[in-house]
């Protein structure tokens, strides 16, 4: 390829035992002209079909593409949010200077925001979004035209919230995929195996060679679980034991037991008290589920100021607080915002994890274990 200056870039999915698997792959141009993604999307979907979702990293060019080859089918384009904090570091991070507080003050707003996956928090996006702008226009650095263009940046990033805002994004089924995470994960692997020189029939021996690889595995399962804070194993209800177990594979189980294990850190109480539910609907009622923090241990606990590890093994110290990133299974970066208090029945939960990931959520099994808790029978189907 390094005779027509050509850039390689691999299509991938997600298997149903977790595995990143490349179903295709293309030589662009360098420029990656918008010509280019077009032929390279039709020969995808004349081949493939048209993909549900696409995550990209906002290349202006590959989102037209995508427009003009797959808008009639439906594929909903989502922004990695790697890139997408990459582009605010290179856009924003000027405006404040030496200022490192007021930076970090940014930064973990801004991904409260992209974080926060509730759909009834849909509605204040705008005033969270405007209490970020001004949060950035608060400072003095830089000369107007920077300030400017990193404020019209910021605009249009806003305008495409549905792109890239966890309680937007959500709604689609995407397994837990959030980013381009995996497709970065495999070009920076293939680098070591493939050459530029490289002619077109060896390339596709070593891209088809590097699939199959153990160590490829290996790597890509080391590379999930950073980003997956592992939390102590409990008793596995009778719902994921008898009805679960037999019917999963084993990475959606293991999701499942992750939720599960969460599930005996929330309080259950209905938020239909007043409505009459028939005990054979009960799949109906509404719920509120809120995190609720575990007893300090007899040792001594820290409180909610302690760091380390409380008595339930998680980060926060005896008795403090989860912070979100723990609990959602999600990129797992640091936030310092505790879990919401969700709406949740049986059926469906606002926070939208278990439509994002296609599973049922810790707020869902935990209505489930007070459900069965007080001998009550449920269709568990």
């Amino acid at each position: 390829t390094n005779r027509f200056k050509l850039k390689l870039g691999c299509w991938t999915t997600i298997d149903c035992n977790g595995k990143t698997v490349i179903i295709a792959f293309s030589l662009v141009p360098a420029g990656e002209p918008k010509d280019a993604f077009v032929w390279a999307f039709k020969m995808f979907r004349k081949h493939l079909g048209a993909p549900t979702v696409k995550f990209t990293d906002g290349d202006p060019g590959m989102a037209g593409a995508i427009q003009i080859v797959f808008g009639g089918d439906g594929t909903t384009h989502l922004l990695c949010l790697y890139h997408i904090f990459t582009s605010l570091f290179k856009h924003m991070r000027k405006l404040f200077g030496s200022d490192k507080a007021a930076w970090r003050a940014f930064v973990d707003m801004f991904w409260r925001i992209a974080k926060r996956s509730d759909l009834l928090s849909c509605a204040d996006f705008e005033a969270e979004f405007a209490d970020l702008t001004a949060l950035a226009r608060a400072t003095t650095c830089c000369d107007e035209k920077t300030r400017e263009l990193a404020f019209e940046w910021l605009a249009a990033l806003g305008e495409r919230r549905e792109q890239w805002a966890a309680r937007f994004t959500w709604k689609h089924l995407t397994l837990d995929v959030h980013s381009t995470q995996r497709a970065e994960a495999i070009h920076s692997a293939l680098q070591h195996i493939i050459s530029s020189s490289d002619k077109i029939n060896k390339l596709w021996e070593k891209v088809q060679g590097f699939e199959s690889d153990r160590c490829f595995r290996r790597f890509m399962d080391e590379h999930r679980h950073e980003l997956v804070h592992l939390v102590p194993t409990t008793e596995l209800s009778v719902l994921v034991r008898d009805k679960l177990v037999p019917i999963l594979t084993e990475e959606a189980l293991s999701r499942v037991r992750k939720q599960a294990q969460l599930a005996s850190l929330y309080s259950v109480v209905p938020d239909n008290v007043l409505e009459e539910v028939p005990e054979k609907q009960e799949c109906n009622r509404v719920h509120r589920v809120t995190y609720c923090r575990p007893e300090a241990s007899s040792s001594g606990g820290t409180g909610s100021e302690g760091g380390g590890v409380g008595p339930t093994g998680l980060p926060g110290g005896a008795g403090g607080p989860i912070p979100d990133w723990v609990l959602a299974l999600n990129l797992g970066i640091p936030d310092p915002q505790l879990a919401e208090t969700h709406r949740t029945s049986l059926k469906e939960c606002k926070c939208q994890e278990s439509r994002v990931g296609g599973l049922v959520c810790r707020h869902q099994l935990a209505i489930w274990n007070q459900l069965t808790g007080v001998g009550k029978s449920i269709d568990a189907d």
